[in-house]
């Protein structure tokens, strides 16, 4: 096999590399997505230990899942650590958004947990890093993530409309 059959199974595996003209794939983009919503997690952790470690402990466990995530895939290029990943950010996501939706009050003062700059930057970050890996599953992963990020999102609005969430 020459040289040029070589780069054009590569280019069309959707490899990257100056023969590809990419440099970034959608994966490293993704993982380092994640680690920008994990310095956020980390912002929120900050800001939230006035109101007791109660409350801020999520926002740690959420930036260390971030960064699990991150780390799985930047190393990996396994179709499962991308679904892994998926249904991570999906069930992180979904999580501050009933939370915020619900309001969750933050401890000390009863004050409802609401979304801020920071948090609102994180959660863009998520969905971009959602979108990307959605992106990268190839045929039946793919429909199976989206599947069933639909059935969350049909489920957290059924319980929100018949007031179990609040």
């Amino acid at each position: 096999m020459t040289p040029s059959e070589v780069r054009g199974i590569e280019t069309a595996a959707g490899a990257t590399g100056p023969d590809t003209g990419r440099y970034l794939g959608a994966r490293p983009v993704a993982a380092m997505l994640c680690v920008a919503g994990a310095v956020g997690d980390l912002v929120a952790f900050e800001q939230m230990l006035v109101h007791g470690p109660v409350v801020a402990l999520p926002f740690l466990a959420a930036a260390g899942a971030l960064l699990v995530v991150a780390r799985w895939l930047w190393t990996s290029g396994q179709a499962a650590a991308t679904l892994s990943a998926v249904v991570v950010l999906g069930v992180l996501t979904g999580l501050y958004t009933v939370a915020v939706g619900t309001g969750l009050t933050t401890g000390q003062g009863n004050e409802p947990l609401r979304a801020d700059p920071v948090r609102t930057v994180v959660l863009v970050a998520q969905l971009a890093a959602l979108s990307l890996l959605l992106r990268t599953l190839s045929g039946p992963a793919r429909s199976w993530a989206v599947n069933g990020l639909l059935v969350i999102g049909v489920a957290l609005w059924t319980l929100r409309l018949t007031g179990l969430l609040g």
